[in-house]
């Protein structure tokens, strides 16, 4: 029984909180829960489970197929990496945004999910990739203003994070799975 309970938690067998698994647990739920949501939409989708580098998810309807990219967090910021959507030029631990990168597919659905803690309780963001990157391009850029181009802790970093209110006009926008989809 004692054994269970620390899985359930999230926590290894020495009672610790195991981050990996936590980690991998909100993805694979935050999957599949995508997955079941199109479901109940009429739109067939089945995950691959990391083994494909540009999506998460392939759903198809009508012939017509269509990759998803998912982030799920259980609590707090989503992080990224804003070198995977922007150029960024860095000279001597100055950073300076060039702006989206170019062969960038603005078009890939990008799905945040923030786990809830119960059924019913998860809250799901839907934009473009091309959105996503004009969202990191803003944050990135406000807060290498604010340090005067240089991230103080570690000037070589590219971290980002969005949070909830930045996703809010994007909440619950299954119309663009469903324009996404005609369009092909």
């Amino acid at each position: 029984m004692e054994r269970h309970r620390y899985r359930k938690e999230g926590k290894n067998l020495a009672g610790k909180k195991s981050v990996h698994r936590g980690t991998y647990l909100a993805r694979q739920v935050g999957e599949h829960l995508v997955v079941s949501e199109l479901g109940r939409r009429g739109i067939c989708a089945t995950t691959f489970a990391g083994n494909v580098p540009e999506f998460d998810i392939l759903a198809s309807r009508d012939g017509r197929t269509l990759g998803v990219q998912v982030k799920s967090a259980r609590e707090g910021s989503w992080h990224l990496n804003a070198s995977r959507y922007l150029e960024i030029e860095l000279a001597k631990d100055i950073q300076t945004v060039k702006g989206v990168h170019a062969e960038l597919d603005e078009d890939l659905i990008y799905i945040f999910v923030k786990l809830g803690d119960a059924a019913g309780e998860d809250r799901l963001y839907l934009l473009t990739q091309g959105d996503l990157a004009g969202l990191v391009e803003d944050q990135h850029t406000a807060y290498l203003h604010k340090h005067g181009g240089r991230r103080p802790r570690a000037p070589g970093s590219f971290h980002s994070a969005l949070n909830e209110t930045q996703l809010a006009p994007w909440s619950d926008n299954w119309a663009l799975i469903e324009r996404a989809l005609e369009a092909r």
